[in-house]
């Protein structure tokens, strides 16, 4: 009995260390991203949208996003970016969604009144 529960420990051990973790693989998409959203529909009241385009800037550290993206309204969105550079964060009623494929991105913002669609590039640091 002891040494099958020793065989499958080691079976076990085996598999996790053989399984790279999310980080690993993603930190090709670490960096800081700029660029600009348009706004492309407005839903409900829809009057709080502000300008059709607007600037934004976020980074990824360690295959984590974190983008403060409204700080008037306490809007940020904070996720995993997974080794084939999709996302899909939300928060509150907020959800930011897309793909970053070598420095380039393309991103979705959606929110009760505004939805912007995004164009980003990884900036050099």
């Amino acid at each position: 009995m002891r040494l099958a529960a020793l065989a499958f420990a080691t079976l076990a051990l085996g598999a996790i260390e053989a399984r790279p973790t999310l980080a690993q693989g993603v930190t090709a998409f670490d960096g800081t991203w700029s660029g600009t959203g348009t706004l492309t529909r407005r839903q409900g009241a829809g009057t709080a949208c502000g300008a059709d385009t607007t600037d934004r800037r976020f980074t990824i550290r360690n295959g984590m996003i974190e983008f403060p993206y409204d700080n008037r309204y306490g809007v940020t969105f904070s996720g995993p970016i997974a080794a084939d550079g999709s996302f899909s964060i939300t928060t509150g009623g907020n959800s930011f969604v897309g793909r970053a494929t070598g420095s380039t991105m393309t991103a979705q913002y959606s929110g009760r009144q505004c939805v912007r669609d995004f164009q980003m590039r990884r900036r050099a640091n």
